[in-house]
């Protein structure tokens, strides 16, 4: 075994696997993605490391066949098939998706992460039995869902006993289902390993510089070297290197092969076009279809005396060329000939997914009867969860139907299911080309729609422009026919008019309104979220604060799916009414209710949000904690970068406000308003905090007098401290006028403490102490940032009118608490104006947190009482990850039991 890796020169590369296999065997388990050219030796080299490792691990090995491509999981239920016995130790949610995603029972489509999930936990299961081993060959020909799911587990394992290695050619769609997974990417031979796999492999003496050309010629391609020392011997690879042919690789290599195949009976050349096209390499199907062709049964002996074949369990080409050589030999009516009697053999065995692949490939041209067939597969595909498997079928339906109009509207149909499944450049690849005359209305608003999402999942600045006119067009032609599509178009369009804020082009955020009272009728709970954010738009703050508390409510009272649907909308009437606690609760409500379903992209929407409503009650650490789960959760999903940087956290962490602007005007030109509105906030709020007044005063004022929705009337607070310190009181009073107005309105205890916070800076000394103490006193729990500026504020009044002692009590506190939410500016800030007071101006006491990220995550579930296997579901991570994780949190704050771990985060 050390000679044979010596020899193929893959010494680095095979240790990489043996390190591999030996986490397996060590509950530190880990996944390896290897790629190359074909031939470049993937299977070897893994079947190398294997050898020494094949009686400690339980080893499943599968290879991507063509004909499966198409079969939503077919990939996955290969795979996982000898793990039946462990399912029932999987928990229930994620048992039924794997069951529902093989097809095995109906239900809800599950979502891609939450089959990933399921998949991970059965292999985690398994490998606590016997250290187990994915090994998943050719996966350049796997279908698209078991590749995500592939991906998602082979990024989430870490200290289970299962290791999974992916070999595929060069291929984008498993470079990107495999994001994030180590690589190993294989070149060829160096001179000396490559000539010695060609000189040990060829019939008689080779010469070394000879074959060192060959080496040369063939990139060190070992399967090439090993088929020309099979093809040719010494004295006719002598021979062409000395008349310095072309190497007869690649097409002349096919060409050998497609010569040596005319010496054989035509049967046998018959037999091996059934088994080019058959594909998979099953022999029953090759057999019933070669009957069914009235093909001799002993046809397929003459194909293995010459070593193209062999045929025992499964049948196999000796090399990928000699396929590809056989089924580009035969003429296309030939090959359709053994498509049909391929479709049929599998229609026959209820096979619908290869029977559909088989009869397309068996057509020329249009075919309606065809074309259902492969609308009845996407079908199912879809029922399974397999959107884009889904997507790719109707797309090959779409060309092969024969009427405009049905073709036109399965191109839709097609476009809809990869945007489903996030894949935006494919969706907008599938839509229907040209003239729109083919599709009926309906069908137009579902294309518009498919634009606008795509523009904004590919942050396209000018489709995030264009999206709000496309969505508020497609509710137009969704009308009263189509009254659900026509309500999800005016939502979308809503969430659009938030994302580009004065960006958008094309239409404005009123006429969105009016149509969206227009399409509000009912009392169920999409009509109520609409009726209060048309009021909110058309109407004034008076009169939409009723509205706006019904729809918080009834937000509040819906459960499941419900409420996930509308979460991008929670923060609207939450933020309108002042009420951060309620857009958190529903917000994270919503985020759990994701978690449990599988739709993570879903979730990592909800946790950014969340980011930004913890920004707006000050408390930065919170944030990032939110931040980074999301960016857990993309990294789970093997997507790299967020759609847009995140400039307000840029901003409190510290960043220069140069820096943060220039970023902040990049966001805001590609499109993204309210992100830079955001980022526009955040910068002068830190101005604040650094006695910047006059300059944050004047970031400020666009923010405020000319707001957009919900996004920036609540800064009035800081344009009143803001205009106070720099002079400009009648601008305060004007912000103070309308922050009573709005705590009037709303009701809101947080507005009414930002009132008197800000009416404190406007009064005179007689009645200043008593507005901040009420300003203090009225806070929730939750703002407790809010709190800590408001005694910063009331420490700074107290040491100008001499009370030193007092001012010191407030500032210090101010202080604990600005280090707790992690202000950092703020906290500078006090810390200076303690030294002012009199006081010795305390180290910065914030403790370094040893946690990362994920295991802080991990204590705080486990601390409010969580199990291993309920913090596993909702973080998507296996039950022994969380055991690891939780041993070195123990280790880590040096406790030793889960009351312990409880006591340490009471406060959080």
């Amino acid at each position: 075994m050390d000679a044979e890796r010596s020899l193929l020169g893959r010494a680095e590369e095979s240790e990489r696997l043996r390190t591999l296999l030996s986490g397996v065997r060590n509950e530190a388990g880990g996944a390896l993605f290897i790629t190359g050219e074909p031939g470049i030796g993937k299977t070897s080299l893994v079947d190398a490391a294997l050898h020494e490792h094949t009686q400690s691990l339980r080893v499943l090995c599968i290879q991507g066949v063509e004909v499966e491509a198409g079969i939503a999981f077919g990939a996955l239920q290969r795979l996982g098939g000898p793990l039946i016995a462990f399912v029932d130790d999987i928990p229930e949610t994620q048992r039924a998706a794997l069951r529902v995603a093989a097809g095995l029972d109906e239900g809800p489509p599950p979502q891609p992460p939450l089959v990933g999930l399921g998949f991970l936990s059965l292999l985690a299961r398994a490998g606590a039995d016997r250290p187990t081993l994915c090994v998943v060959d050719d996966a350049h020909h796997v279908d698209a869902e078991s590749l995500l799911v592939l991906g998602f587990v082979a990024r989430r394992i870490s200290a289970e006993r299962v290791g999974l290695v992916v070999a595929a050619r060069a291929d984008e769609g498993v470079e990107g289902a495999l994001a994030g997974v180590p690589r190993i990417e294989l070149g060829g031979l160096d001179t000396e390993a490559g000539s010695a796999l060609l000189r040990r492999g060829v019939e008689g003496e080779l010469d070394r510089t000879v074959a060192a050309d060959y080496v040369r010629d063939t990139a060190g391609n070992p399967l090439a070297l090993r088929e020309l020392a099979t093809e040719l011997s010494a004295a006719q690879l002598t021979a062409t290197a000395i008349a310095h042919s072309p190497v007869p690789i690649g097409g002349r290599l096919e060409m050998i092969y497609t010569e040596r195949m005319s010496e054989l009976p035509a049967s046998s050349r018959d037999w091996l076009l059934v088994a080019a096209a058959e594909s998979s390499g099953d022999p029953a199907a090759v057999d019933a279809a070669a009957e069914v062709l009235g093909i001799p049964a002993d046809a397929s002996d003459a194909a293995e005396g010459i070593d193209f074949v062999s045929v025992r369990d499964t049948v196999r080409f000796r090399h990928p060329l000699i396929r590809s050589a056989v089924y580009g030999a035969a003429t296309d009516a030939a090959r359709r000939r053994v498509h049909r009697a391929l479709a049929e053999d599998a229609r026959e065995r209820g096979q619908l997914d290869v029977a559909a692949h088989h009869a397309a490939a068996a057509v020329h041209g249009p075919d309606a009867e065809v074309a259902a067939q492969l609308a009845a597969a996407a079908d199912a595909a879809g029922a399974r969860g397999g959107m884009l498997s889904r997507a790719h079928l109707l797309a090959r339906a779409a060309e092969l139907t024969p009427d405009a109009a049905e073709a036109s509207e399965r191109s839709v149909a097609a476009a809809e299911a990869a945007l489903s499944a996030g894949a935006a450049r494919l969706a907008l690849h599938l839509l229907p080309k040209g003239d729109d005359h083919e599709l009926d209305d309906v069908a137009r608003a579902r294309k518009l729609i498919v634009e606008a999402m795509s523009g904004m999942f590919l942050s396209d600045p000018e489709g995030l422009r264009a999206g709000m006119a496309k969505l508020v067009a497609a509710a137009d032609l969704a009308g009263e026919s189509a009254p659900q599509l026509r309500r999800q178009a005016l939502l979308l369009a809503l969430n659009s008019a938030t994302v580009t804020e004065g960006q958008a082009v094309g239409a404005t955020v009123h006429e969105v309104g009016e149509r969206m009272r227009a399409a509000s009728g009912g009392d169920d709970i999409t009509a109520v979220v609409m009726q209060a954010a048309s009021a909110f738009i058309l109407d004034g703050y008076v009169t939409a604060a009723p509205a706006l508390r019904r729809a918080v409510e009834a937000l509040r009272r819906e459960s499941g799916a419900g409420l996930t649907s509308l979460a991008f909308f929670v923060t609207v009437p939450c933020v309108a009414l002042w009420d951060w606690d309620a857009a958190a609760e529903l917000l994270r409500r919503s985020a759990d209710i994701g978690r449990t379903i599988g739709a993570l992209r879903d979730v990592d929407a909800c946790l950014w949000t969340l980011s930004a409503v913890e920004l707006s009650r000050v408390n930065p650490k919170a944030a990032s904690d939110y931040l980074e789960q999301s960016a857990e959760l993309r990294r789970a999903l093997g997507v790299g970068d967020e759609q847009a940087v995140n400039a307000a956290m840029l901003a409190w962490q510290g960043t220069p406000s140069v820096v943060v602007e220039q970023i902040n005007h990049a966001i805001h030109e590609a499109g993204w308003g309210g992100i830079s509105r955001m980022g526009a906030a955040a910068i002068a709020i830190n101005e604040l905090a650094a006695g910047a007044y006059e300059s944050a005063f004047e970031r400020l004022t666009p923010l405020v007098r000319h707001p957009f929705l919900q996004s920036s009337f609540h800064h009035y607070p800081e344009y009143v401290e803001a205009a106070v310190r720099s002079g400009n009181r009648s601008a305060a009073q004007w912000a103070l006028d309308r922050i009573e107005a709005y705590a009037d309105a709303s009701g809101s205890e947080v507005a009414r403490a930002l009132f008197f916070r800000s009416l404190a800076l406007l009064t005179d000394d007689a009645h200043t102490e008593r507005h901040f103490t009420e300003a203090i006193g009225m806070f929730p729990p939750s703002h407790r940032g809010d709190v800590a500026r408001t005694r910063l504020l009331y420490g700074e009044w107290l040491r100008r009118v001499r009370r030193r002692s007092d001012a010191r009590a407030q500032l210090e506190q101010a202080l604990r608490d600005f280090e707790a939410v992690g202000a950092t500016t703020f906290a500078v800030r006090a810390r200076r104006e303690i030294l002012a007071a009199g006081g010795s101006v305390p180290t910065d006491s914030t403790p370094i947190d040893p946690l990362s990220s994920q295991e802080r995550q991990v204590a705080l579930l486990a601390a409010h009482g969580a199990t291993n296997a309920e913090i596993a579901a909702s973080m998507f991570i296996s039950p022994n990850t969380v055991d690891y994780h939780l041993r070195k949190v123990f280790r880590k704050l040096e406790i030793s039991s889960r009351r312990q771990l409880a006591d340490r985060f009471a406060e959080e």
